[in-house]
């Protein structure tokens, strides 16, 4: 690009001077021709560099002073510069050719500047000396140009070139060695030789300053160059090259003789605005760069500065000024340092640093009113003049928040105090174009004093406090400040200390402190390291020089500071002063020097909390009916009121008080928050002045506790709108909570900082604490040393109070702060007071102090409260981290903690009368330690191994003594001195009790396996007491429970040898006494005689007067029986039942009713108690039967039992009853053969039986809130049950008379009128009816006589249904009566078995058994439709128990004939027999009352019947006409055939004898068929079939036929007779159909019959011996038929073949 640039300028040139200039021409020609001749390879500016005639045109053109031709002229040059192609040779010539150009129009002098920088760069070793002056020449004649552009820009070239002299010194410098020197300069100790850009940058420096001062120059060639310009390049090499001045000695000598003389004149002098700016920042630049070679000038400059300083000594812009010079200076801690060690530290010198300070705090106080100084800092009222986002004045514009200095905004345009406004958008120093000075805030002077104030102390932190945290304790602590929480404001500085929380963070108090993980108890120690005691430390010089600036200058910065912290700033500002204030203190306190540092802490704490605004609140507070004890102590735990500004306000009152009293705003907050802060850092070299930060932040606390629960203020009027008063307020009120929580997280850090502080530090604030909740003058009674010792102060004394002249202490939160912080320390430095020495570690001092505070009266209830929950807190804290490395440690500290626990229960009950109030206090105080007892063991009880004595102590503390049953072993107790009800005992609260209850419930749970033997006793008697209190019913009922746990522990495996030698002791124990004696014996096992003791203790409770105590007694008890009596022997049970088991028997229904006497529901739980007992005895007797009988004395023991069983019989409780009955029949299941009880205890049980009966029933009542039938069912069952293993042990001796009283007594039962409830005995048999027919299944039959016992028996169980019987009436008139329908039909198959069984057996038939039975079979067939029970519903009116009865009779007939043929009975036996199966087949063929019977149901019944009754007449048929079957009991069949063959309802008829005769009245009407008439067909048949007897038959069958004949022709006589009366009645009208087809049917078998019947009843001597005799008897009816009959063939011909029967008979057919 550079070649076809430069031809194509050599092209134009040649065209444009082809006529002009022919010279350039030609030469322009040549240079083209050397640029051709150029290969394409090669480089340009090389091959260009090496032809020093190429640039000739160029030189000549701008020689021309044309411009056409001097641009393209200099253009080319300055392109050729650029690339380096230049002939070093030429470069005068082109120098010369740019002077010559300067006159030309201003783009070629533009260009000329432009070309002149790269041209010293990139010949700058070739440019010296007068080429270098050349080139400066040039640009002060273009700075003298009109034009600006060009001036301006020569004048930075100017700078440029001159800068760049100092550059090629600087590289020169680094290659000095290579460099020879080429000439002379002077300096401080005479002429030295120098090197060529040193020599040219000498001369140049030099020359610029004579320009500067007016003088005329050596070695530069021009004679003007304004001042201020001169000024500026001074400062310009010495802020780009200050090391030059102090490595070359001739360069030095230039500031001491030219420039500190020039700038030392003008300070004195009153020059204009824009030298003295330049002059000041040049001194600045020697201050901070060249102090060390201008020592004494530096001290005059700064002496003069100082003196500016003064009121009325010169210029406000000139004081200005020097400010920011000296904020500059502040700003740089080094070189602040680096003065005070120049001159404040020499005797001899001037104390600089010192005046200035000093002069910052003349500053400070020189116009209060411009800074706003008041009370308490505050926002400018009219801050939104000047900025409109600020939320606090926009807060206080509409009214503010209670505390916060509110008013109207104003108009006015000057604004009071520090702020964006006091600040010149340029500071003067900077403002370089400027001819007049600018306008300047009156306030900005004391900015800018401000300013040094926070950068002076801010550089001493940045410098002193990482060497004061250079541990790598004090790094973690550092990190975790800094971690989630920056500074607010602008502070980078992460070095200088714990900065100021970031106040948008919204974590609260709680979570802070969940997230804080324990430490591990090895601690790290984090006292700051102090910076002068690091003597091997590089710095150490810079380490003193620091300690003596603060020594020296902390009264001057805390005046200043102290001034401002009450001056009007802006956020920004006062944010700034905090940190600064914070980080000096932060330094002073490093350094060791408690005094700054105490002074600075008390300014900060006044600040935080304005005593204005503290005496307003405690005046407030004072005034209102707020209760005193309404505090910040739940919000404590989170250090300030965020938790509690959020909750309600606590109340509010109408005083003016409350009106106008002030509360803290966010600047109080934000220097508390730096007090905090120092807490953090300094906290373990504070010790006594900690009483300055937690003081301040006690009142802090109060302050704003009072304020939020006052409310805020009403707003003030003012121009806004509603809206913006809103929003703004809101805002400030986000701010103030922000800055809250900032609070908190400080507070919280600095408490939980303390865990690194070495013993020593912890005690101090520990100490201080203390200090805050008791004055001096109440130590006396309440001391932090004395520990645990009585008291002789009595309810007499009065509290003094902690401040003078006022009562603040008690409304101070009544103590709630300091207490809290208590807590809060202990909690966090926890570890520590768990270490072995309670001495140092602050455990004794903390403890014996809580324990002083809760048990003195003197100190009101609310202080008593609070300070032992701070003590219970700390125990358990400490309970949870009591590290387990060490056992012996571990034992001794859990004793130390239980002891300062159990002290706090003991101290608070003080003796003495006292008020309600009081006695709650203490009983709360109470209630609190156990509550703490209880956490202890929840997180701690497994590893508890020291202490369990104590625990019990606490737990049992709740009791009076006459609750505790045995403290030691010399307690006289014996169990008849227990009473069965013990009320008389009570404890001393029922709240103290369910507290105290939770921890022994957790011992018994959980932790029994920890608990010694030797208080297993004590635990023991804690469980009777808790059981026998009357506060709580449920921690009775728990505690029977937790008799159960320690039973088992008990039964565990311990010692084998003394184990065995414990249970062979206590195997002998007759009483109690003897087991407390073996408990004592030390050489022996003693769980087996604590575990009889257990047993002991459940027994009484066994009698309490609470029903579920004393039950749940009896049932744990018993269950403890039934899981461990298997581990005792027949000698352990013997001492068991004596000591336990009969004390429980002991129980006499006598004295129990009187404990019954107020009616059923005492009774009740009574009976429920008697029947557990029982229960559980039953049960022992049951499965441990076999090891009773091993004992020596088992009568008796067995005698007991039948006797205990018998006299709760006369209880006269169908529950008991019923429970006694039950008990007997386990018990005696549990023997096995009869031989394995004694006849005289068999007998005993049967006594006690069969003298029973149903009589135990009478008189008895039911308990049971349902009816008594139930009860009565339920008794009555469980004795009959009880008969049933009992007739197994009486089986041996087993006769007729007792089975017959068995039998007896069981139908006493069976026919006892009661029926259960809401049970319908149809289809199912109740239990009792179940359990009586099991007894009568069991009874052995082969013992004679004992089958017709119970086939009698039976019977009358089988008709029992059908009996009528008086029923039972209950108080409410509902009949109860059962129906025994299922009864009878179970008898009846019972009744089959042992009737076919033992079927042969003549005595069931001699007895009549055999009749009775059959008998009772025939009831049900009889009855058959007829039979309703009176209770069923209408729906089960029918019962088809005839069915079964007819299958069962079918059944025995069939083996009772054919038996009776074999047996030698008597006639009259056997006759009985026929007679009833006889009535039998009556019954089967007959059915009344069948209309309500469904057609279905009947013809199946009716199929059922015929098929009965054909089957029972083959059996009895044959036998019928026997003659040990009397005549009538033949008729009596052959009539209910007859009878029973009837097809309609005969009523109206006449005697059957009289059917042969006529009819008297016809009927027209057809009669009703009668439902069953099938089986009158059958009868019908079975008459023919009777009477059809051949010749030569049976004559037993023929004796039957001749019985039936007659019975045959009435009953076809009264068809025949019926026809002949209605048919001439129906005219044409056909006979009804039924009617007809029973006509024609007995027409047809009467013709078709042959009976060879030798003589008829009725038969004449005319009607000749035929088989078809009898129908001569019809013979008179049948010619009447024919008569009537009319044409009516059928029936006339039937009668045809009648009358041919006859006539064939007669021989004449």
């Amino acid at each position: 690009m550079t070649a076809q640039f430069l031809h194509n300028e050599l092209t134009n040139l040649v065209q444009e001077a082809k006529r002009k200039n022919s010279d350039l021409r030609q030469a322009a020609e040549k240079s083209l021709q050397d640029l051709k001749s150029i290969p394409p390879t090669a480089d340009v500016s090389v091959e260009l560099s090496s032809k020093a005639g190429f640039v000739t045109p160029f030189v000549i053109a701008c020689g021309t002073r044309n411009t056409k031709f001097s641009t393209i002229g200099i253009v080319c040059l300055q392109r050729l510069i650029t690339s380096k192609a230049l002939a070093k040779s030429r470069l005068r010539e082109i120098l010369e050719a740019f002077g010559e150009a300067t006159n030309l129009g201003v783009d070629i002098q533009l260009k000329i500047l432009q070309a002149l920088p790269p041209l010293l760069q990139n010949y700058a070793g070739d440019l010296q000396g007068p080429l270098l002056g050349e080139a400066l020449l040039i640009c002060a004649i273009l700075q003298g140009s009109k034009m600006g552009v060009v001036n301006n820009t020569a004048v930075a070239t100017l700078s440029q070139i001159v800068i760049s002299i100092f550059d090629k010194v600087v590289v020169e410098d680094e290659r000095a060695l290579e460099v020879p020197t080429t000439g002379e300069a002077p300096s401080e100790d005479g002429t030295i030789p120098v090197r060529p850009a040193a020599l040219d940058a000498y001369r140049v420096f030099y020359d610029l300053c004579l320009l500067t001062e007016g003088q005329k120059p050596m070695f530069l060639r021009f004679n003007n160059l304004p001042q201020p310009f001169g000024l500026e390049l001074i400062e310009s090499v010495l802020t780009n090259h200050p090391d030059i001045f102090l490595s070359h000695p001739e360069q030095a000598h230039i500031l001491r003789t030219r420039v500190a003389p020039l700038v030392m004149r003008a300070l004195s002098e009153r020059l204009n605005f824009p030298t003295t700016v330049r002059i000041t920042r040049v001194l600045y630049i020697l201050l901070r760069r060249h102090l060390s070679i201008l020592s004494s000038e530096c001290e005059i400059s700064l002496g003069l500065l100082t003196q500016i300083l003064e009121p009325d000594s010169s210029q406000p812009w000139k004081r200005a000024l020097c400010m920011e010079v000296f904020k500059g200076i502040c700003a740089e801690p080094a070189l602040v340092r680096k003065i005070f060690s120049e001159y404040d530290a020499k005797a001899d010198r001037k104390p600089v640093i010192k005046e200035l300070m000093g002069a910052m705090t003349r500053l400070a106080t020189e116009k209060p009113s411009v800074i706003g100084l008041g009370t308490q800092s505050s926002t400018p009222l009219n801050q939104q003049l000047v900025k409109d986002s600020s939320s606090e004045a926009a807060a206080l514009e509409a009214g503010g928040v209670a505390g916060i200095i509110g008013g109207a905004v104003g108009l006015e345009a000057n604004v009071t105090g520090l702020g964006a406004w006091s600040v010149i958008r340029v500071p003067c120093i900077d403002q370089l174009d400027k001819i007049e000075p600018p306008s300047i805030p009156d306030s900005y002077i004391y900015y800018l004093t401000l300013i040094c104030l926070n950068s002076f102390s801010e550089g001493l932190a940045k410098f002193v406090l990482p060497l004061a945290s250079s541990s790598d304790s004090m790094k973690r602590r550092s990190k975790m400040i800094a971690s989630g929480h920056g500074h607010t404001g602008s502070d980078s500085d992460s070095t200088a200390g714990p900065a100021a929380p970031d106040r948008g963070s919204t974590s609260s108090p709680a979570k802070q402190q969940l997230q804080l993980k324990r430490k591990p108890t090895t601690r790290s120690s984090r006292v700051p390291v102090n910076p002068l005691s690091l003597e091997a430390h590089p710095l150490y010089a810079e380490i003193v020089v620091a300690s003596g600036l603060v020594d020296s200058c902390w009264p001057a910065v805390l005046a200043a500071c102290s001034t401002f912290l009450y001056a009007t700033l802006d956020n920004e500002l006062y944010h700034g002063l905090v940190r600064a204030f914070q980080k000096f203190t932060q330094v002073a306190g490093v350094f060791g020097l408690n005094t700054p540092r105490d002074a600075f802490l008390t300014t900060i704490g006044k600040a935080a909390v304005p005593s204005n605004v503290f005496s307003a609140n405690v005046h407030s507070s004072s005034t209102t009916h707020s209760a005193p004890n309404e505090s910040m102590f739940s919000s404590a735990k989170g250090l300030l009121g965020v938790e509690s500004s959020n909750t309600g306000t606590g109340g509010t009152t109408n005083s003016t008080a409350d009106q106008t009293a002030p509360s803290l705003n966010v600047r109080n907050l934000l220097c508390l928050r730096a007090l905090l802060n120092l807490g953090i850092v300094l906290g373990p070299t504070l010790e006594t002045s900690w009483t300055i930060v937690l003081e301040t932040l006690q009142q802090a606390d109060y302050v704003i506790f009072t304020s939020i629960r006052r409310g805020g203020r009403t707003p003030n009027p003012s121009s806004r709108t509603e809206s913006q008063k809103v929003s703004d307020s809101a805002s400030l009120m986000s701010n103030i909570m922000n800055e809250l929580q900032a609070v908190e997280v400080a507070a919280g850090k600095m408490f939980e900082g303390t865990r690194d502080f070495p013993d020593e530090a912890f005690v101090a604030i520990l100490s201080a604490c203390c200090k805050l909740l008791t004055p001096d003058d109440e130590r006396s009674r309440v001391s932090i040393d004395n520990p645990l010792s009585p008291r002789s102060g009595g309810p007499g004394h009065k509290r003094l109070p902690s401040m003078p002249g006022s009562t603040v202490s008690q409304v101070i939160g009544d103590h709630a702060f300091a207490l809290a912080k208590l807590n809060e320390l202990a909690q966090l430095n926890i570890d520590r007071l768990v270490g072995p020495n309670p001495e140092t570690s602050g455990w004794n001092n903390l403890t014996n102090y809580l324990v002083s505070l809760t048990g003195t009266r003197e100190m009101g209830s609310n202080v008593r409260l609070k300070a032992i929950q701070v003590l219970n807190e700390v125990i358990v804290a400490a309970a949870k981290a009591v590290p387990t490395e060490n056992p012996d440690n571990v034992a001794n500290a859990q004793r130390r903690i239980l002891v300062a626990l159990k002290a706090g229960v003991d101290y608070s009950h003080q003796p003495g009368d006292s008020d309600a109030m009081t006695k709650q206090t203490e009983l709360e105080i109470h209630r609190a330690g156990l509550e703490a007892l209880n956490a202890i063991l929840e997180h701690q009880g497994q590893s508890l191994v020291a202490g369990w004595d104590i625990a019990f102590d606490i737990i049992t503390s709740v009791f009076d003594s006459t609750m505790v049953w045995r403290r030691d072993s010399t307690a006289p107790v014996s169990p008849e001195s227990i009473p069965i009800d013990p009320s008389a005992r009570s404890s001393k609260s029922g709240t103290l009790v369910r507290s105290s209850f939770s921890s022994l419930e957790l011992i018994c749970s959980d932790f029994l396996a920890s608990i010694p033997t030797s208080c297993i006793l004590v635990l023991i008697d804690a469980l009777f007491a808790f059981c026998s209190q009357k506060d709580d019913l449920n921690i009775s009922l728990t505690t029977i429970t937790f008799f159960w746990n320690v039973s088992d522990f008990l039964q565990s495996k311990g010692d084998s040898e003394q184990l065995t030698k414990g249970d062979a002791l206590t195997s002998q124990a007759e009483n109690e006494r003897d087991l407390l004696d073996i408990v004592e014996t030390q050489d022996v096992d003693s769980r087996s005689s604590l575990w009889m003791l257990l047993l002991l203790r459940l027994a009484s409770v066994s009698k309490d007067a609470r029903a579920e105590v004393r039950n749940g007694s009896i049932q744990t008890l018993f269950r403890i029986f039934d899981t461990y009596g298997h581990q005792l022997g027949p000698q352990g049970w013997s001492s068991c039942l004596k000591i336990v088991v009969f004390r429980m028997m002991n129980i006499d229904p006598k004295d129990l009713a009187l404990y019954s006497s107020s009616g059923n529901v005492e009774r009740r739980q009574w009976d429920d108690t008697i029947k557990l007992v029982l229960g559980g005895i039953g049960t022992l007797y049951s499965n441990y039967f076999d090891i009773f009988t091993q004992q020596a004395n088992f009568a008796n023991t067995w005698s007991v039992f039948i006797k205990y069983l018998e006299t709760l019989l006369g209880w006269k409780s169908f529950e008991v009853s019923t429970t006694v009955f039950n008990v007997l029949a386990r018990v005696l299941d549990q023997v096995k053969q009869p031989e394995n009880l004694a006849s005289e205890s068999r007998d005993e049980v049967w006594m006690l039986w069969s003298a029973q009966g149903v009589k135990f029933i009478e008189g008895s009542v039911s308990s049971s809130t349902s009816s008594s039938a139930t009860g009565i069912q339920e008794a009555l069952k469980a004795y009959v049950d009880a008969f049933k293993p009992l007739y197994r042990l009486l089986d041996p001796s087993l006769s007729a008379g007792l089975v017959q009283k068995s039998l007896d007594i069981l139908k006493e039962c069976v026919l006892y009128p009661d029926a259960p409830s809401y049970f319908q005995d149809i289809d199912m048999v109740t239990p009792l009816q179940a359990s009586i027919l099991d007894c009568v299944k069991i009874i052995r039959t082969d013992i004679p006589r004992v089958p017709s016992l119970l086939l009698n028996m039976i019977s009358q169980f089988a008709v029992v249904a059908y009996n009528t019987r008086p029923p039972i009436v209950e108080s409410g008139g509902k009949k109860r009566l059962p129906t025994c329908i299922a009864l009878s039909t179970h008898s009846m198959e019972l009744m089959e078995k042992i009737a076919v069984k033992h079927i042969e057996d003549p005595d069931i038939y001699t007895s009549s058994t055999m009749t009775m039975t059959l008998k009772s079979l025939e009831v049900p067939i009889g009855l058959k439709y007829n039979f309703a029970p009176a209770t069923a519903s209408p729906a089960l009116k029918r019962s088809n128990q005839w069915s079964f009865a007819t299958q069962v009779v079918l059944k025995i007939s069939r083996s009772a004939l054919s038996a009776m043929v074999k047996l030698d009975l008597p006639d009259e036996v056997r006759g009985d027999v026929w007679t009833t199966i006889v009535k039998i087949a009556g019954s089967i063929v007959c059915a009344s009352n069948t209309k309500a019977i469904d057609e279905s149901v009947l013809r199946k019944d009716e199929a059922f019947d015929i098929a009965a009754f054909r089957e029972l007449r083959e059996l009895i048929i044959t036998g019928l006409g026997q003659w040990v079957v009397p005549d009538a009991t033949v008729l009596q069949y052959v009539e209910a055939v007859f009878w029973s063959s009837m097809l309609y309802d005969i009523a109206g008829e006449s005697d059957p004898k009289e059917w042969l005769g006529p009819k008297m009245h016809g009927s027209t009407g057809e009669l009703v068929l009668e439902r069953r008439y099938k089986m009158s067909y059958v009868c019908i048949d079975e008459l023919f079939s009777l009477v059809s007897v051949p010749d030569g038959g049976d004559e037993a069958l023929k004796r039957v036929a001749a019985i039936a004949a007659p019975w045959l022709i009435r009953r076809v006589a009264l068809v025949l007779r019926s026809y002949i009366a209605d048919q001439p009645l129906r005219g044409r009208m056909p006979q009804p159909v039924r009617q007809r087809e029973e006509m024609m049917y007995v027409l047809r078998e009467m013709i078709k019959l042959d009976s060879g019947l030798g003589t008829v009843e009725t038969e004449t001597p005319c009607i000749p011996p035929s088989s078809k005799r009898l129908l001569f008897k019809l013979f008179p009816l049948f010619t009447k038929c024919i008569a009537v009959a009319q044409g009516d063939h059928e029936l006339l011909a039937l009668i045809s073949r009648a009358l041919g029967e006859m006539g064939g008979a007669l021989g004449v057919c």
